[in-house]
């Protein structure tokens, strides 16, 4: 307080009557010029009203005593004695009457804000004025609970990030974050990928599911074995089909080369698949050999679940975060942060920071690839889980976290799959390899049967010739029989005739003459019988001869002729059921190749990228960074709790905003009207400064929090 207020006459005659509204004599009345306002959108916070007086006491202005009452409603000018030109420089006034009060009492000072000057003659101006109610009566009240819905306590709060924000940082701010986000960071963790390559070996295996069994004796193409599957056990699901892995590319193409000719043993391929490899999930295998080539075999078992860690990912975003806002905590949580966890199998997932309950960005592989469906999905690790909810572990593999955990999964579900090409022709042979040979020997039959039967009907018609000759010549020999009796018998007649003449001739002598004749004549007759019978059986054996042989000519046309187009007709039914044969054969070579698994499964991503996830940290854009951020370097956050201002009002370090929806003044030494009007001021929302000069001139980010705030519920 300065000398001249000092200095005053003391008078205690105004004692309980000193208000507000009445300036009595001997008051001094300060100008000067403040940088608040009367619409309370920024009021100072002085350590005390003392303090508040050495700021109007150090800045340049004048002072005037009133020698007399003068009242100072509210609404009412008042006049002072100092030109208008002087007083038109100021906006604010300090009005004390340094007289002593009444026992119990104090002195104090009224401020008041100039809302006109106005002219009234060379000596006198009149002053519309407005009392300040902050700082003539804000030293001497005290808040309650107090609902906070916006302020810097939520940036100063030293509990803010506790559950990774989700306690205080998650009130919704309303605010536009832009229409699309940036990827800030990305953590990325590889699972396989054609493109690198360990020893000469893809870091994935080729499955092969077979209704065949591979490891079995193939046989060859003419004598062709076929073995079925003898089924398998795989992650303890049953599978009627037997199931190899190959572990090289080479180890797969020895084996497609070493079958190339065993068609009927590949056709029974059921898919080739390429999965990751087994044994990076704690899998056991059996190694074998097909054909001399190395494959493994999946023992009964479960594959085990694999945690991977990223580290401190918050920790890393933050270093090369704006380091303007890098105090903002609120930024790394929903929808100002975003976290994208993907696969590029069209189905990411989007994490609330706040959500992940986890330093380190833990993600959980979960693999599956018993055939038919064969997947490996990935999920966040403590995901949505509170103190609550505990992860555990089973003996079995199985990592369950508490939270989401199989409910948040992306992942590859659609592996590439490959075909095997089968030699159709070979495949014929083999499968026609019996059937083929048969058709040959009932060709051949076909053919010996027909030779054979051509060879009876000739030798029958050999016979029926035969036999009808030596019947000819039996009928012959008879009539040649028949006519020598006839002629033996014609001579016998003849000899006795004659004996009968002879006998004659002894009884006279003209018999012996008659009988001579007689006898002659009987020789002539004789003779000429038997040469008649003669030429008669000579007439008619030769032309039985000449009529049998030429019967017999004429059967041997027909049984020459018919052996021969039979034998020529059978000889060449088998040619012509050779050539079919042979046809069928040729035609078998021309037989497409077929395929045994499947063409299909997205090979994309193994062949370009990886199998594998990116966890993408992802912001607004930073345009849309820095208006949020200056916001909130103006306004802090949206709070909507309960809490307990401080006594100072400030927990930052140059100035702090409130907005208080309901509040509570427990006390306050000053009429009811000025006490509703403080408790407006913080409800409609205001900022308290520390220093005066500070009001519009620094800049907004050099305003740290104090240490030891929190927000106090209850």
């Amino acid at each position: 307080m300065s000398n001249a207020i000092q200095q005053l006459p003391d008078n205690k005659d105004w004692g309980l009557e000193f208000n507000y509204s009445v300036w009595t004599a001997n008051t001094v009345v300060t100008l000067c010029n403040v940088p608040w306002n009367s619409d309370y959108r920024d009021v100072v916070r002085f350590d005390n009203q003392a303090a508040l007086d050495a700021f109007i006491d150090n800045s340049p202005s004048p002072k005037v005593i009133i020698d007399k009452m003068s009242y100072a409603k509210v609404g009412m000018p008042i006049r002072i004695n100092i030109p208008f030109n002087a007083a038109y420089k100021y906006n604010y006034v300090r009005a004390h009457n340094p007289m002593s009060p009444i026992a119990g009492d104090e002195a104090r000072s009224f401020y008041y804000f100039i809302q006109d000057v106005v002219y009234v003659n060379p000596t006198t101006t009149q002053l519309f004025v407005q009392l300040d109610v902050w700082q003539t009566f804000g030293y001497g009240i005290s808040f309650g609970n107090c609902y906070v819905e916006q302020g810097h306590i939520g940036i100063a709060n030293e509990s803010q990030f506790s559950n990774y924000g989700k306690d205080y940082l998650t009130v919704p701010e309303g605010m536009d974050i832009g229409n699309e986000y940036a990827i800030e960071k990305m953590l990325s963790y590889s699972v396989a990928s054609a493109r690198q390559f360990s020893l000469g070996m893809p870091d994935y295996s080729i499955m092969v599911t077979s209704s065949t069994s591979l490891d079995a004796d193939p046989g060859t193409v003419d004598n062709p074995n076929l073995v079925s599957a003898t089924g398998s056990s795989m992650e303890n699901l049953p599978n009627g089909a037997d199931i190899y892995l190959f572990n090289s590319l080479g180890h797969l193409r020895e084996f497609l080369v070493a079958f190339a000719n065993k068609p009927w043993v590949t056709q029974g391929i059921m898919s080739i698949q390429a999965v990751p490899r087994m044994a990076r999930y704690g899998v056991s295998l059996t190694t074998k050999t097909i054909e001399g080539i190395p494959v493994d075999e999946v023992n009964e078992g479960t594959l085990h679940n694999i945690k991977s860690s990223h580290g401190n990912w918050r920790e890393a975003v933050a270093e090369n975060f704006n380091p303007r806002y890098a105090h903002l905590k609120k930024f790394f949580t929903f929808p100002y942060m975003v976290l994208e966890l993907t696969s590029y199998t069209g189905t990411p997932l989007m994490l609330k920071p706040e959500c992940w309950q986890d330093d380190n960005a833990t993600v959980v592989e979960v693999p599956h690839f018993a055939p038919p469906n064969a997947r490996l999905s990935f999920y966040p690790y403590r995901y949505n889980t509170t103190s609550r909810s505990p992860a555990y572990e089973d003996d079995d593999g199985v990592v369950h976290d508490g939270g989401e955990f199989l409910n948040m999964t992306t992942g590859i579900s659609n592996f590439p799959t490959f075909s095997v090409v089968n030699n159709g022709y070979m495949q014929f042979m083999a499968s026609n390899a019996n059937s083929i040979a048969y058709q040959h020997s009932s060709a051949s039959w076909s053919q010996q049967k027909a030779l054979a039967g051509n060879s009876n009907t000739y030798d029958q018609s050999t016979s029926s010739m035969n036999t009808s000759a030596d019947l000819t010549n039996i009928g012959i020999d008879s009539a040649k029989s028949n006519t020598n009796l006839a002629n033996q018998m014609s001579g016998a007649r003849a000899i006795q005739n004659g004996i009968n003449a002879v006998g004659r001739i002894g009884d006279s002598p003209t018999g012996i003459v008659g009988a001579a004749t007689s006898m002659a004549n009987t020789g002539i007759t004789y003779a000429m019988d038997v040469h008649q019978a003669n030429e008669s059986m000579a007439i008619s054996t030769g032309q039985m001869a000449n009529s049998t042989n030429r019967s017999n000519q004429h059967n041997t046309f027909v049984r020459d002729t018919n052996k021969n187009l039979s034998d020529w007709s059978a000889n060449g039914d088998y040619q012509n059921q050779i050539a079919g044969i042979q046809a069928r054969t040729q035609d078998a070579q021309l037989t497409q190749p077929t395929t045994s698994g499947q063409v299909g499964g997205d090979a994309f991503l193994l062949a370009n990228y990886r199998w594998g996830y990116d966890i993408r940290v992802k912001l607004p854009q930073s345009g849309v960074i820095t208006r949020i951020g200056e916001y909130w370097l103006r306004y802090g956050y949206a709070i909507n709790m309960f809490t307990k201002m401080p006594e100072s009002f400030m927990v930052m370090e140059k100035f702090t905003y409130w907005k208080i929806k309901e509040s509570y003044i427990t006390g306050a030494a000053c009429p009811e009207q000025f006490k509703q009007a403080i408790r407006g001021i913080f409800e409609k929302g205001v900022t308290v400064w520390k220093t005066p000069s500070d009001i519009g001139n620094i800049d907004i980010g050099d305003n740290a929090p104090l240490p030891g705030v929190g927000i106090n519920i209850g």
